[in-house]
């Protein structure tokens, strides 16, 4: 009798990891392929070449992501290096906006033409030069009634903000 029942156990704790492997090797199955869906590749592998592809598609992506940390920190070394520039001048009724700042600055011009028109002044004329990593716009505007004139000081003033 008690022949039978170590027999029986033995079984039933044989049947239990083989139950067990079953469900570690489905598992790994399930993993295996939601890796494979990860990396690009148009053909079906098997599970070491699977491994390798995403060996190597991981070693790509870290060396793209060093070489775009590297070129951001160049962007903005140079933004830090070459500093925005803001040049104001009147003359009767009219106003000029000089403004040189580098090329990868994150501001909208129609922003520079509202805060001109905001201040009363009419644009008359806009130009935009590029110059290496610079970019040089200028622009000319008049009074929209001469004999109240443009608010000089309110516009250089919500330039700045907006620039600087």
């Amino acid at each position: 009798m008690a022949e039978e029942n170590s027999s029986a156990a033995g079984s039933s704790s044989r049947a239990q990891r083989n139950i067990k492997e079953q469900h570690r090797r489905m598992h790994m199955k399930d993993l295996i392929s939601q890796l494979a869906s990860l990396i690009p590749s148009n053909s079906k592998l098997s599970m070491p070449e699977i491994l390798d592809e995403a060996t190597s598609y991981i070693t790509h992506l870290q060396k793209n992501k060093e070489s775009l940390e590297r070129r951001r920190a160049l962007l903005k070394e140079e933004d830090h290096t070459e500093p925005t520039v803001l040049n104001i001048t009147t003359s009767d009724s009219t106003l000029e906006v000089n403004l040189i700042c580098g090329s990868n600055r994150n501001f909208m011009f129609h922003e520079i033409i509202n805060v001109l028109e905001e201040g009363a002044a009419e644009v008359i004329n806009v130009t935009q030069f590029n110059s290496g990593n610079r970019v040089i716009f200028s622009v000319l505007s008049k009074a929209i009634n001469s004999r109240i004139g443009v608010e000089t000081d309110r516009i250089q003033e919500r330039l700045k903000e907006l620039i600087l």
